[in-house]
């Protein structure tokens, strides 16, 4: 019997001691997400403050996206500000430009991609009378009650689209974006890494890395796209709409911060700008923390 009691308590001892440090661990990592966010939010905000400063030649490199770094309390962030110019809309894109996303970001072979991007036109497209009719049946418990109307409002609505899965979503999330000004092409002078070589002939990342440093040096105004790049999905509009991303390390962790920044609307905190999304931390993939390093694009 005192064997046994032995061995119970032994168990019920070990048991609280795990439980402990996995409250531990959760505590730890709360507490890193929240410095990462508030350290995020702060260098975001430090690099649309010197934003203000910049004039000439400056100020129109910047207008193509740039990088800067900031130190928020004891926290060094990199902040990158990606033009959404350089992104596919998921709400006016082409089929032919969201096929070549999905077959050259997301790996997936063309006649799949093709099948995809038409699913994801349909889906945005999806006429009101449809939309009610599936409310209907859906409050009968007969439908998908995935199905919304036919409108992107977030990048991961994407989700919703029958055939992306978790995988291919975040093979994309990045290269794509929602707003309520886009732009059915891309600009390859703000074109990140993945449009590039989505829109580009077999562009290995030498090229693209090469081509980013010489659109980053021209103030000329007058750089012509390079031959590798397909002229059918560019386009250039004024839009002052741009993805922040904050990227930091804390304890062993390294975080995104993701926010949408409107730079010629004003918020309600009286800033000469505005966010009109912001995306919870997570973790940073390896292309963000890459990115983050190389920390100019």
């Amino acid at each position: 019997m005192l064997v046994w009691f032995i061995a119970a308590m032994s168990l019920l001892v070990g048991t609280i001691v795990m439980q402990a440090r996995v409250d531990v661990k959760l505590t730890q990592l709360h507490s890193s997400r929240a410095i990462a966010e508030a350290a995020g939010d702060g260098a975001i905000q430090l690099g649309l403050a010197q934003w203000l400063s910049f004039e000439g030649e400056e100020a129109l490199l910047a207008e193509r996206g740039w990088s800067g770094s900031h130190r928020v309390g004891a926290v060094d962030v990199t902040v990158r500000f990606q033009p959404v110019t350089g992104l596919i809309d998921l709400n006016l894109a082409t089929v032919e430009l969201l096929s070549l996303l999905f077959s050259r970001v997301a790996t997936m072979q063309e006649n799949e991609a093709l099948a995809l991007a038409e699913a994801v036109v349909e889906w945005r497209t999806r006429e009101k009378a449809d939309d009610d009719m599936a409310l209907d049946a859906l409050a009968q418990g007969s439908a998908d009650p995935r199905i919304r109307h036919g409108r992107f409002e977030a990048v991961e609505d994407l989700l919703f689209v029958p055939g992306v899965d978790r995988r291919l979503y975040e093979a994309v999330r990045d290269a794509v974006y929602v707003s309520q000004r886009g732009q059915p092409g891309v600009d390859w002078l703000t074109a990140s890494p993945e449009i590039l070589a989505a829109i580009g002939q077999e562009l290995g990342e030498d090229r693209i890395a090469q081509l980013i440093a010489v659109r980053s040096e021209d103030t000329s105004g007058v750089l012509g796209p390079p031959a590798e790049l397909d002229l059918g999905f560019q386009e250039r509009r004024k839009l002052p709409l741009y993805r922040a991303d904050a990227v930091m390390s804390v304890g062993q962790e390294q975080f995104l911060r993701r926010r949408w920044v409107d730079r010629r609307q004003s918020g309600p905190d009286g800033l000469p700008w505005t966010y009109y999304r912001t995306e919870a931390v997570r973790a940073a993939t390896a292309a963000v923390s890459k990115e983050a390093e190389n920390a100019g694009f």
